[in-house]
């Protein structure tokens, strides 16, 4: 027989204490319950990882294109004259600078770069004519523009962000 401790309170209540120890049911039911736990966490763990690795790529996939998208903005504004011509020899100066080779040319207004580590980029040159109304009067004013529309791929071609620019090619001309 096991041994059992009596203590006393001295209120006349008396417990017994047994020690025999644990269960081999409750060991397993502690290690399932634990295992259940720390699976959770471990889950939790490779997706905030996986998570941030996506954010960083897509983060510098739109770092790299606003950069490119200022700097042919700043390029194209300050040259004599602004047209779709104008805009793609800018392109493709500041790309070829950064190692880019064109390799597809489609309708004459999309351009496929791509860079030696698969690093690919798109962009879409189009004349636009731009109409904004004013809240207080009907008056319109319309500026004449370049859109570009920039697509760029990331995570080996997998995903992309697309980032836009207008550069205006005329003075804003009021209509009534």
């Amino acid at each position: 027989m096991t041994p059992t401790t009596i203590i006393s309170n001295g209120l006349d209540k008396k417990i017994h204490i047994n020690d025999k120890g644990l269960t081999l049911l409750e060991v397993l039911i502690t290690l399932a319950i634990l295992s259940i736990v720390v699976i959770a966490f471990i889950t939790l763990f490779t997706d905030t990882n996986l998570t941030i690795n996506y954010s960083g790529k897509k983060t510098t996939a739109i770092a790299k294109g606003k950069s490119t998208l200022d700097e042919i903005s700043l390029k194209a504004k300050t040259s004599k004259t602004i047209d779709g011509n104008t805009v793609k020899k800018t392109i493709s100066k500041i790309l070829e600078k950064d190692s880019y080779k064109i390799f597809e040319e489609d309708k004459e207004e999309l351009y496929k770069y791509d860079k030696e580590n698969n690093y690919k980029v798109h962009f879409l040159i189009q004349n636009q004519s731009i109409e904004l109304e004013a809240d207080s009067s009907s008056d319109t004013i319309t500026s004449n523009a370049i859109k570009i529309k920039m697509v760029v791929f990331y995570d080996n071609g997998k995903k992309k962000v697309e980032l836009s620019t207008y550069i205006p090619t005329k003075e804003d001309i009021n209509e009534e």
